[in-house]
């Protein structure tokens, strides 16, 4: 196996604790609950970007290189626009000498079903793990960039609910991936939910198929659950690390978008929206604070300071003004 010219080591964390560099990571989450928007927007485009992640500061990588194996890449593509992701590269097109622009890594994309793949040298378990290796080569990723897998249980050998099958195939993945000092995240696929309210897995990281090996083998387990799933009124996102505390985040989809915005963000932003609606869409017609403020607490259940502030961030982002003493007008938009 080839030495690499510069090993992991000398590349800083991606997050400290959560992606340290040259390890495999997992993220899971039932078929369709939106892992890839989720992904684009809160971990690649921040990544990209060196945007805090998850309350973390976070490292750019040197590049990104996105290996789709479950659908189109238009699919995948929408939702990595949406989330502003910039530098998007078709693996043929890319050169790895030719920087961007703006210094933004580059995000090197792949996808197997937009081409005639050979699938059934996948067949082959005993050398899957070489044909994994094979279409990471292809992205021409440099040493310290970040590998998005997607689903990465395509290249683990043998059965999913089986430990060992699971241990090994981790092994032989980070084999591969150790002389490229690349710093991977693989998707995975939740099967294991129970049915039964009385019956199902107190824990979101024991819902994952291989759980108990992907989490041994993987430096960090990453989950999406849907309010469903969670029984919870949002989505919950959440981790369990080797080096961290586990925590989880509760997290909306915006109705526009489609993309994950944090639930708490969210709902001050619809909170602002319905206390606007108070004041008449004639400009000319103004409202009475005192008026305002009980409209507010009796829509929202909030108390009068709450109203305050709602009508403060409202004057601030210059949507609403004070007209004389304790009259509020809409702003006329230009």
């Amino acid at each position: 196996m080839m030495v690499p010219t510069r090993p992991a080591a000398d590349f800083p964390d991606l997050i400290a604790g959560l992606l340290p560099a040259g390890s495999i990571c997992t993220f899971s989450g039932a078929s369709g609950v939106g892992k890839t928007a989720f992904a684009a927007r809160e971990i690649i485009h921040a990544l990209q970007h060196g945007l805090p992640i998850f309350g973390h500061p976070s490292t750019s990588p040197t590049c990104i290189g996105i290996l789709a194996c479950d659908r189109p890449w238009r699919d995948h593509r929408a939702w990595f626009e949406k989330a502003g992701c910039q530098h998007l590269t078709h693996w043929q097109q890319h050169d790895p000498a030719l920087p961007t622009p703006d210094g933004l890594p580059r995000i090197v994309t792949r996808s197997l079903r937009d081409e005639e793949y050979p699938w059934e040298i996948l067949r082959d378990f005993r050398n899957v793990h070489k044909t994994f290796r094979a279409l990471v080569d292809s992205l021409q990723l440099p040493p310290g960039a970040l590998l998005l897998v997607d689903p990465i249980s395509l290249f683990i050998p043998g059965r999913l609910i089986d430990y060992k099958d699971v241990a090994i195939g981790m092994g032989l993945l980070d084999q591969q991936l150790k002389p490229l000092a690349l710093t991977t995240l693989g998707v995975f696929h939740v099967s294991k939910q129970k049915a039964g309210g009385n019956d199902r897995y107190l824990r979101p990281q024991d819902r994952i198929l291989g759980s108990n090996a992907l989490l041994g083998y993987s430096e960090t387990t990453f989950y999406l659950l849907s309010p469903s799933e969670a029984q919870k009124p949002h989505y919950e996102f959440g981790y369990v690390a080797h080096q961290l505390p586990e925590a989880s985040f509760a997290f909306k989809r915006d109705k526009a978008t489609g993309l994950f915005v944090p639930a708490a963000h969210l709902d001050l932003v619809q909170d602002e929206e319905q206390a606007l609606a108070f004041l008449p869409e004639n400009h000319e017609i103004c409202l009475a604070r005192s008026i305002w403020v009980k409209r507010i607490c009796d829509a929202l259940g909030c108390d009068p300071h709450q109203a305050e502030a709602l009508i403060k961030r409202l004057w601030r982002a210059g949507r609403a003004e004070k007209v004389g003493r304790a009259l509020w007008r809409r702003v006329k938009p230009h």
